[in-house]
């Protein structure tokens, strides 16, 4: 912190506070009103009312000390940022609640005071525990997560050995006190902190009606602000601690334990006279605050549903407004001459008449003459080509294949074995038949990955030819089941 940063905390309305002249009757009558009671959303009746006999308990002890009414005196406080006044949804009159400004001048006076007891054992305990959650709780390693539970299950051991022996340590009346302290200042922490999220989306909420009131463009520009803002709350380091928080009061079995466990500390005789009763109601003020934080959101939604509909309404009654002035332009220049220059296009339909389509025309047969091939009849003609095509029987490679494949311990063969068992006489039309082969009780696994390299000798020519082929394997499908993907051999 340097001198800048205190320098610009001067306006802020805790400091304001803090300065004021009538400091001591703001703090007194608030805290005791929105924080101790933890008050939400006071009605204005109920509030003047209850600051009126404050004011005049004062005015006893000292006349003419607060002469303005109360009123007056909740008006001054909302406009220095103290109080907030709003309407909820349905009603006419006017509620009040404290602000996070408030709240943080009323801890920071209240801890003002010496205080005869000081506890810090438990703060070091929780120290040292979430410092042990934050060492192991990123660990990646699997070894020392285990040393670590097995350190704690050793701990556990012991204490279980000590109960069974008869020695039963429990807390003494100092540390009991010590982490009583703790818990209540936490708790109470926690109702302020749901009071400044509550503030942080009011500031959005604030935001988007001035945008919305004061936008002129399209739609798209001022949602995406609006959503950016929100995810960025949403997001934030605030916002997701707040909905973790939230999810956890929202179970059931956690809020019973929770009333459980506060009951029963509160009944131990260590901590008589000096348990915080209001404490018991702490769980039902957490839900509370929750719930009108998840009220703040709500309204955020619904007011961008109202623009969305508003701005819609305002769009149609604009189209509608200049559809109507297209049309009484159009009215006006009906009887007037075209200008020069200007065309209109008119919207046209082609016609096609059916007499303009041509006529059908039959498809001339052609018949063929014969008598030139018995021309032919005693000469010698070479018809050899004809019949110069290499037919491959699949039939043939198919039982080849099948009987590799069965003879084969895996029930499967590779197409390079199956090749080199029976040598390809027909050449690459051969080789390409293997890959079409199709039976019921044969499934054929292509590897692209891999290849083969196969040697044939040419047909009806001298010389070999070399073929890379993928690697092909032949699996035996027994029983209609495929047999899976073929071993890598």
């Amino acid at each position: 912190m340097d001198f800048d940063d205190v320098a610009g905390l001067v306006d802020h309305p805790a400091w304001r506070l803090l300065r004021a002249d009538n400091a001591p009757l703001v703090l007194s009558f608030c805290a005791a009103v929105f924080v101790d009671e933890n008050a939400r959303g006071v009605p204005e009746t109920v509030l003047v009312s209850r600051l009126d006999d404050q004011l005049y308990a004062l005015n006893e002890r000292g006349p003419a000390s607060f002469p303005r009414p109360a009123a007056v005196y909740l008006t001054e406080w909302t406009n220095n940022g103290w109080l907030r006044k709003y309407y909820p949804p349905g009603e006419d009159e006017a509620h009040f609640d404290a602000t996070p400004a408030l709240e943080k001048a009323v801890a920071w006076v209240r801890g003002l005071p010496a205080r005869s007891f000081i506890g810090t054992e438990s703060r070091l305990n929780t120290i040292v525990e979430l410092l042990r959650q934050m060492a192991f709780g990123t660990e990646t390693d699997p070894q020392a997560r285990i040393d670590e539970l097995r350190r704690e299950r050793d701990q556990i051991d012991a204490q279980i050995a000590a109960l069974l022996t008869g020695d039963v340590e429990v807390l003494s009346p100092l540390a009991l006190l010590d982490r009583y302290q703790q818990m209540e200042s936490t708790a109470v922490e926690l109702l302020r902190d749901f009071r400044e999220v509550e503030e942080n989306l009011r500031e959005l909420d604030r935001r988007l009606r001035q945008q919305v009131a004061t936008a002129e463009g399209g739609k798209g520009e001022l949602l995406a602000a609006f959503f950016l803002d929100r995810d960025e709350i949403a997001q934030s380091d605030q916002g997701q601690s707040f909905q973790a928080f939230f999810d956890y009061l929202l179970s059931p079995d956690r809020q019973d334990e929770l009333r459980d466990l506060l009951g029963q500390v509160n009944q131990l005789p260590q901590l008589a006279g000096k348990a915080n009763r209001n404490l018991l109601k702490i769980p039902f003020a957490w839900l509370e605050a929750a719930e009108n934080t998840q009220d703040t959101v709500r309204q955020l939604t619904e007011q961008l549903r109202r623009f969305l509909v508003d701005r819609t309404r305002v769009e149609d009654r604009r189209v509608l407004a200049l559809v109507r002035s297209i049309q009484r332009q159009v009215a006006e220049l009906v009887d007037l001459p075209c200008p020069p220059g200007m065309d209109l296009d008119v919207p046209q339909v082609e016609l096609a008449l059916p007499m303009e389509r041509r006529l059908y025309m039959p498809v001339e047969r052609v018949e063929l003459d014969t008598s030139a091939a018995e021309a032919f009849d005693d000469a010698e003609v070479d018809v050899s080509e004809l019949f110069a095509g290499v037919h491959v029987d699949p039939e043939v490679l198919t039982e080849q294949v099948l009987a590799a494949v069965t003879a084969s311990p895996s029930r499967q063969a590779s197409l390079a074995a199956v090749v080199e068992e029976h040598p390809l006489t027909l050449g690459l039309a051969e080789l390409l038949t293997y890959f079409q082969l199709e039976h019921p009780g044969l499934d054929v696994v292509v590897d692209r990955d891999r290849t083969d390299q196969l040697v044939y000798p040419r047909v009806e020519a001298p010389g070999h030819s070399r073929a890379t082929v993928p690697h092909v394997t032949f699996v035996l499908d027994e029983g209609g089941q495929a047999a899976g993907k073929a071993e890598q051999q």
